[in-house]
């Protein structure tokens, strides 16, 4: 019997309803080839074919005309019925689940989580680590209530309000022709043309590297790219002087030994970091987390400030 769970019903409907696979990874706050997985995956537990595909169209089959009559309205009760349940346990429970990114939780979540659970020790914090895209499939689903996800980020479904933006450094390492004349002014991009540029493949926010790319053009040059694992070993391919990584200050190595970080002129990329919820969500916890982390600029940690 065929399987069908509410992660790749949505996506089906997703790319149903712009008919472009591309729109509605954009949509969903995922990858293309995330997307394509998924209906592919739903297309042979289903044994029917769904879309039409060329190079120049998506059109739904027939079956693919039955399916989405039917999956707009189990969609809509099925979450309905998850937010319906996920708040009556986080009422009764005292647990708002949080998510983030990694970079935001080396930025700014743990001031905003911080300062919540001094004002509201009441209240039981649950914080996981997910991409972005991960993220957004885990607030429909109701698995968590709030994420810190990665900018440019969107669905119809939430409210994503930006609560931090900072301009990128270049890490580079300390043998690099450049390493030391990045420390008294700003340098051009172009002065890195023939470097490798290191990308996280984990960040979940294929913008953030489109954005790079766009930039690196403007500069001049299409950049070649070295993509890597995670955060620790892409400051490792710095150091062994395999390229340069776009990195935001405050997400620099503890130990700083063997980079140095350099100011790039405009334009810069820059990490962007935004709150998101679900539009429809009654949660008391939610809101008092919004309304809170909004004055995260006056710490709490002094018992005498306001």
């Amino acid at each position: 019997m065929a399987t069908l769970d509410l992660k790749a019903l949505r996506h089906f409907v997703s790319v149903a309803e712009s008919l472009s696979f591309a729109r509605a990874a954009e949509r969903l706050g995922t990858s293309q080839p995330v997307v394509t997985r998924t209906v592919a995956q739903l297309e042979h537990n289903l044994g029917a074919k769904l879309f039409e595909r060329t190079t120049r169209r998506v059109a739904l089959t027939p079956a693919g005309v039955v399916l989405l009559k039917a999956a707009r309205p189990l969609l809509g009760q099925a979450e309905a019925l998850q937010r319906t349940i996920r708040h009556a346990v986080a009422v009764e429970s005292g647990r708002l689940s949080i998510g983030t990114t990694k970079i935001a939780m080396q930025t700014v979540a743990p001031a905003y989580i911080r300062r919540f659970t001094q004002i509201r020790p009441d209240i039981e914090l649950v914080v996981q680590e997910f991409s972005t895209s991960a993220q957004i499939e885990a607030l429909l689903s109701a698995e968590i209530d709030v994420g810190f996800v990665l900018l440019p980020a969107s669905h119809s479904g939430l409210t994503i309000e930006p609560i931090h933006s900072e301009r990128m450094m270049l890490a580079v390492s300390d043998g690099h022709p450049c390493a030391d004349f990045g420390l008294a002014s700003p340098l051009p991009l172009s002065a890195f043309a023939h470097d490798r540029f290191i990308v996280p493949h984990n960040q979940g926010n294929s913008a953030n590297h489109d954005e790079m790319v766009s930039i690196c053009r403007q500069a001049g040059f299409r950049p070649k790219t070295l993509e890597s694992c995670d955060d620790q070993t892409c400051m490792g391919l710095v150091r062994a002087g395999m390229g340069v990584l776009f990195a935001p200050m405050a997400t620099q190595p503890v130990s700083t030994e063997g980079i140095k970080l350099i100011e790039i002129e405009d334009p810069v990329p820059t990490l962007q970091i935004g709150l998101a919820w679900r539009k429809d969500d009654p949660s008391v916890s939610l809101q008092l987390f919004r309304d809170q982390t909004r004055q995260v600029e006056a710490p709490l940690d002094d018992p005498t400030s306001a």
